[in-house]
């Protein structure tokens, strides 16, 4: 198992990259104008084992999580907070996939433990004012996915990633019955269903991955940047598909 940041880089050099990326996107901007709401923007850079990596744009308000590709037109992802329901929206089948459950609070399963290892490095610089924590996630003693998180780092924002990766674990949950029981490791069952977020609960990620070829890089961040509220609206005329208990 790899025990190095991506591309090889320990916490210290992974820090500084990431501390210059970042220097310059903390700034605010001075209030939404007419037709705008203020977010907190996150920037990241995304690949998976086989694919050429491809930007992610987050954008968290308080009544909305959407994340899409960044560019006009793209599919996208909305989270309704407030009725925590995910509107899953493609562009091209002009369909609205609607994720709404009941909430339910997981029951660990007797046989599967979960357990972190976390490591500082207080040479490495600092992001935001902040440390970072170079954090292992494992499932029964099994390495399953490691970050470097930046605790109290855009809290608001951290919020709103965590609440949605809950409510696709509480979905993930209610599937488990159509996924193959070989494929209900220890990993998968701690990643998907039971504890999605628990690499949000230690602070904002600037860095995850795991040894499948799965990596997220923050590549900038802004807070109370000015964007449009439409942004947040959904396709009127799209089919809708319910996806739910």
């Amino acid at each position: 198992m790899n025990n190095s940041a991506p591309g090889g880089k320990r916490l210290t050099l992974a820090g500084i990259m990431i501390a210059a990326l970042l220097a310059a996107g903390c700034g605010k901007t001075e209030g939404p104008a007419t037709g705008t709401t203020m977010v907190n923007l996150l920037l990241y850079q995304e690949q998976e084992a086989g694919i050429e990596p491809y930007p992610v744009r987050i954008m968290v308000s308080p009544e909305f999580v959407r994340f899409d590709d960044g560019y006009p037109g793209s599919d996208f992802m909305l989270m309704e907070r407030a009725s925590r329901t995910i509107f899953n929206v493609s562009q091209e089948e002009r369909s609205i996939l609607v994720i709404a459950n009941p909430p339910v609070a997981p029951v660990l399963p007797e046989d599967l433990s979960l357990s972190e290892t976390r490591e500082t490095d207080p040479s490495a610089p600092l992001i935001a004012g902040k440390q970072a924590v170079h954090i292992r996630y494992l499932a029964n003693g099994e390495e399953c996915y490691q970050a470097i998180v930046v605790p109290g780092l855009l809290p608001e924002a951290t919020a709103g990633l965590a609440e949605f990766a809950v409510i696709l674990g509480e979905r993930q949950r209610g599937d488990l019955q159509s996924v193959p029981a070989d494929m209900q490791t220890p990993c998968f069952l701690a990643r998907y269903a039971y504890a999605p977020e628990r690499h949000l609960l230690e602070g904002l990620p600037v860095q995850e991955w795991d040894s499948a070829g799965y990596r997220r890089t923050l590549t900038d961040f802004r807070t109370g940047e000015s964007v449009s509220r439409e942004l947040f609206e959904l396709p009127q005329d799209f089919e809708r598909l319910q996806l739910g208990n």
